[in-house]
């Protein structure tokens, strides 16, 4: 399918606050890495070769670019747009760069170097990166000694993209809400819409349908967030 944005979701959000970027990318993107961890990953090993910007998967190989990487001994992230002395060519930054050009209202995004915690992950920034990108996109973390490189993946099976059913989408919002820190109005919009669908906010309930299923998800706010306080699909 088509790519949507994260940007053009049809609720009101903060474009310079990163959970609430993270958020509404969290659906989508981590939909899309399970199905590419089914379809091309699996069992294999891994191999990337940053300067000819290739990553590696058994018998299947795909263009990459460098997102950002991790300093385990610093605890830092350093955007690849901020690396200046790697000998690489300037495309094998493109990603980096694209997320500064697309989400430049967000400190995070244009922050050299920072340091990492639970919410600024290496995992949460390529999470938010690839749901403002232009095209279907994955990441993939490649860890080395004292670091890990987080590369976007391109030109992966379109089978990754094609859209989910409002089943898989309520699966994998009650799998995300359990494990990450969210807006989960954001989250279940963002999800929504990158899947092309339209749903109505009334009040506090959220509401989706196709063509044999409605989608219902109810929320409470607590301080600046909102939570899900029941979700159901008829």
């Amino acid at each position: 399918m088509e790519k949507i944005s994260i940007l053009t979701t049809p609720v009101e959000f903060d474009k310079s606050d990163f959970l609430s970027l993270l958020s509404l990318s969290a659906g989508n993107a981590i939909y899309r890495q399970n199905r590419m961890g089914e379809l091309v990953i699996g069992d294999n090993g891994w191999n990337v070769d940053v300067k000819n910007r290739l990553i590696t998967f058994g018998k299947n190989t795909f263009d990459c670019g460098i997102i950002g990487s991790e300093d385990f001994t610093r605890v830092t992230w350093l955007w690849g747009w901020a690396i200046t002395e790697s000998g690489l060519p300037e495309n094998a930054f493109a990603p980096a760069r694209r997320a500064k050009r697309n989400l430049g209202g967000c400190t995070e995004i244009t922050t050299p170097k920072f340091s990492l915690d639970e919410l600024h992950s290496g995992h949460n920034l390529s999470i938010t990166t690839v749901g403002a990108a232009e095209k279907n996109v994955c990441y993939y973390r490649c860890p080395y000694n004292g670091g890990a490189l987080f590369v976007q993946i391109n030109g992966l099976p379109e089978s990754i993209f094609e859209p989910a059913d409002l089943s898989e989408i309520a699966k994998q919002i009650v799998e995300i809400i359990g494990s990450l820190y969210c807006d989960h109005l954001l989250l279940c919009a963002g999800f929504l819409h990158q899947n092309g669908y339209k749903f109505e906010l009334d009040g506090n309930i959220l509401t989706s349908a196709d063509n044999s299923k409605t989608l219902r998800i109810e929320f409470e706010s607590i301080g600046d967030l909102n939570r899900i306080t029941g979700i159901s699909l008829s």
